[in-house]
C-alpha cells in the first residue's frame, strides 16, 4: 500500500467516524490509491461490519497492545498512543495520514497534499498548527487559551524551560498529520511516549497522560526541526472559531475572504456538540445519521 489513512475510536464516536469515512468515499479518496484502516478500541460488531462494507481494513486493539514498547493504557488513550506505532502495525505501507474520528474531509485536495508532501520529503513531519487569523477565541487572549492552558502540561512532563519554549508556540495538532514510514521520527515518538507514560507524576498523572502523545510530538518537532507546518485550513479547529455553511453548503471561515475549509475538525466535541449540530457543521449536516446514532451523539 502506497498511502494509508488511519483513524481510531470506540463506539461512542462511531457515528462521527462514519461521517469521516463517507466524506472520504464521497470525494473518491479511496479510489486514488489510498487505503483506509481503522484501529478498533471498542466498537460494536455492527459498527465494524459497516466499516468493512465501506472497504475499511480493521485492526483489533489486541494487535496494538501486543506490540513491544506499547504503553499499558486503555480507553481513549489507545487512540492516542497508537499513532507512533503505525509503521509497525501496517508494515509495507509507504506513507501514513492520520485523521481523528471527530473530523470529516470537505476537500480531497487536503488529503492529497499531505500524501504528496510526505512521499516527497520522507524525513519531514507534515502537520497543522493551531494558529489561524480566524481563530477569534484563541486570538482574543493568547495568554489564557495558549500559554496558560498548555504550559502546565509541558511543565509537569518536561520541566519549566521546555514548557516556556513550547507554550508560546502554536500547538501542532496531532489530529491530522502525515509522515513517510521510513521517517525516524516514528521510533523517537514511540520512545518518548513510553517514557512519559512510564513515569509516575502523582496527582498530575492524569494531566500528563491526557495529552502525552501530542506533547511528545511537539517536543520532538522543536528538538529535531523536522516539522513542516501546513495551512490550518487542512485541520480547521472549530473550537477556536465556528465556521459557517454558505448557500451552496460549503463550510467556510467566517472572516473575509471566507476561505473554504479543507478538513473540518469538530474539536472539543463533548462540550460543543449541540452547537455543531445546530450550525450544521457535521458531514452532510448530520443527515447521514439514523435516529439512534443522532441520539447517541447528543447524549453519550
Amino acid at each position: 500500500m502506497s498511502t494509508l489513512i488511519v483513524f481510531s475510536c470506540d463506539q461512542k464516536y462511531f457515528p462521527l467516524a462514519k461521517g469521516l469515512v463517507l466524506s472520504l468515499r464521497e470525494k473518491n479518496v479511496d479510489r486514488d490509491g489510498f487505503g483506509i484502516a481503522f484501529i478498533d478500541i471498542g466498537c460494536e460488531p455492527h459498527s465494524l461490519a459497516w466499516f468493512r462494507q465501506q472497504g475499511v481494513a480493521i485492526l483489533p486493539a489486541s494487535q496494538l497492545t501486543a506490540l513491544e514498547g506499547m504503553p499499558r493504557v486503555d480507553g481513549y488513550h489507545l487512540a492516542q498512543v497508537c499513532r507512533p506505532f503505525l509503521p509497525r502495525l501496517f508494515p509495507g505501507t509507504k506513507t501514513f495520514i492520520w485523521l481523528d474520528s471527530d473530523l470529516w474531509v470537505q476537500s480531497p485536495e487536503a488529503v492529497r497534499l499531505f500524501a504528496s508532501l510526505a512521499a516527497k520529503y520522507p524525513d519531514k513531519l507534515f502537520i497543522c498548527p493551531e494558529c489561524h487569523y480566524a481563530y477569534t477565541t484563541l486570538n482574543s487572549d493568547i495568554i489564557k487559551f495558549q500559554v496558560t492552558k498548555v504550559g502546565p502540561y509541558y511543565d509537569v512532563a518536561y520541566g519549566r524551560d521546555i514548557a516556556t519554549a513550547l507554550s508560546v508556540r502554536p500547538t501542532l495538532n496531532t489530529g491530522v498529520f502525515a509522515m513517510a514510514a521510513e521517517n525516524p521520527l516514528w521510533d523517537m515518538w514511540a520512545d518518548e511516549i513510553l517514557r512519559l507514560y512510564g513515569r509516575d507524576y502523582g496527582a498530575d498523572t492524569s494531566l500528563v497522560r491526557h495529552m502525552a502523545e501530542q506533547m511528545a510530538l511537539n517536543h520532538l518537532a522543536l528538538r529535531t526541526g523536522s516539522a513542516v507546518q501546513v495551512d490550518p485550513l487542512s485541520n480547521f479547529m472549530c473550537m477556536w472559531a465556528l465556521p459557517y455553511r454558505d448557500d451552496a453548503g460549503v463550510v467556510r471561515v467566517r472572516l473575509p475572504p471566507h476561505a473554504a475549509i479543507g478538513i473540518v475538525h469538530l474539536s472539543q466535541w463533548a462540550a460543543r456538540r449541540t452547537l455543531y449540530f445546530d450550525e450544521g457543521l457535521l458531514y452532510r449536516r448530520g443527515l447521514y445519521l439514523d435516529d439512534q446514532e443522532r441520539h447517541a451523539l447528543l447524549t453519550a
